[in-house]
């Protein structure tokens, strides 16, 4: 079981856990808002990087990589669609509820 605190806004992710997660790093099961939620299907998966141009003037430029995954996830009962975020520079996890795109 993984335990990663995140970071950001407090109110958007308080509660936040994730519990499970494959070899590879994807999150398998998680908590949402005091309720445990598990992965029924993975929508869609990207990375982003940060604004690294942006710091071209600065002595260190540090380019940090989120990896995002849109998952469906139910407790017992309904689906719903979330978007997960790792950010591995600082390697914290957000969750954020989502509509699924078609």
């Amino acid at each position: 079981m993984f335990e990663h605190k995140s970071r950001g806004n407090p109110s958007q992710n308080q509660g936040v856990k994730i519990c499970l997660t494959t070899q590879s790093g994807q999150p398998v099961e998680f908590i949402y808002q005091g309720v445990r939620f598990h992965i029924s299907e993975v929508l869609n998966s990207w990375l982003q990087s940060s604004s690294w141009w942006q710091e071209i003037n600065s002595d260190q430029i540090k380019e940090e990589v989120s990896k995002y995954w849109q998952v469906e996830a139910a407790p017992i009962g309904a689906l719903t669609t979330f978007e997960i975020e790792f950010n591995q520079g600082n390697n914290s996890w957000q969750i954020r509820p989502s509509s699924r795109s078609k």
